[in-house]
């Protein structure tokens, strides 16, 4: 969920954690992993992919047995764990071939201004992924938004994808939504889990703060946070439509409707459950944008 001032306070410690994960990731660039990429992907998939973003792709707090840490397994995009179903794994079912490679460069607290960094990383890799995923824009949003922050977003966005571009320009750029919304998630929760919710997020006063400090939703609230991620959204759009071997999602992630299943007892990350439903709809708008074949009876 979008970050409050007082939560963003908290991001520097979070990012600092997501520097070890980070330095394993790229170890794992550097070894054999992706040695056998290069060749162009058989029926229309890729032979490689790397997915770049925060939180919300590595897994972060999925795992029961491991509260609080990264469970990269369970990415939605990357991982391993077949109860999620990821798209590394739906793209391994139908092409064998990307066995071994798959790369998950998302950071922890990750704004756009990460997204660049991990943008040139990605390029970086030997040979480059035939697939590109990005997950970014929850640690950027400003609420409520001016002109100057959407465009402020759009330019680094921009350079990140303009890396991309220019590094992999033979390669897939898929970027996803924002998932569900503030009122679907809100509905989700308890009242009880709201008022956890408002109490750890520290938030309750904010013009966009749509739990109150009792854990009531805010309607109003909802309707302006609602507004200034489609915002943020529109952005993400404009974007991709400046690079042709990018697609948007075309909001199909921001479409779904929050079930308490998907969050994980943080109330601020997937579940196991919530991975699985990303990986659904990111394969369908894949789909849907000829990223990958349409499924064949």
């Amino acid at each position: 969920m979008p970050r409050t001032t007082v939560q963003r306070r908290k991001l520097i410690l979070r990012r600092l954690r997501a520097t070890a994960a980070l330095a394993g990731a790229l170890a794992a660039i550097c070894g054999p992993a992706l040695s056998q990429a290069a060749t162009p992907a058989a029926g229309g998939y890729p032979n490689s992919i790397v997915v770049l973003g925060h939180s919300g792709a590595t897994g972060q707090n999925s795992d029961p047995t491991r509260p609080g840490e990264e469970a990269r397994a369970n990415s939605w995009a990357t991982g391993t764990n077949p109860k999620v179903d990821s798209l590394y794994e739906r793209i391994r079912a139908k092409h064998p071939a990307i066995t071994g490679h798959a790369v998950n460069l998302a950071q922890g607290g990750a704004t756009v201004t990460e997204l660049l960094q991990q943008a040139h990383q990605a390029v970086a890799l030997k040979p480059v992924p035939q697939l590109i995923v990005v997950q970014i824009m929850d640690n950027d949003i400003l609420c409520p938004a001016t002109a100057k922050d959407y465009a402020s977003f759009l330019s680094t966005f921009a350079s990140a994808l303009g890396v991309l571009s220019k590094g992999a320009p033979h390669s897939h750029i898929f970027v996803v939504s924002q998932f569900g919304s503030p009122g679907t998630f809100a509905a989700s929760l308890s009242r009880s889990e709201r008022l956890r919710f408002a109490l750890q997020s520290g938030i309750g006063g904010g013009p966009c703060d749509f739990v109150n400090p009792e854990g009531r939703i805010v309607d109003a609230k909802v309707e302006l946070l609602d507004k200034d991620i489609h915002g943020y959204e529109a952005e993400l759009k404009a974007g991709c439509l400046r690079f042709v071997q990018c697609r948007y999602d075309g909001g199909a992630a921001g479409n779904i409707v929050d079930k308490r299943s998907y969050v994980s007892s943080d109330l601020n990350h997937f579940s196991i459950a919530g991975n699985a439903k990303a990986a659904a709809v990111a394969w369908a708008a894949m789909q849907r944008m000829g990223v990958i074949p349409r499924d064949t009876p």
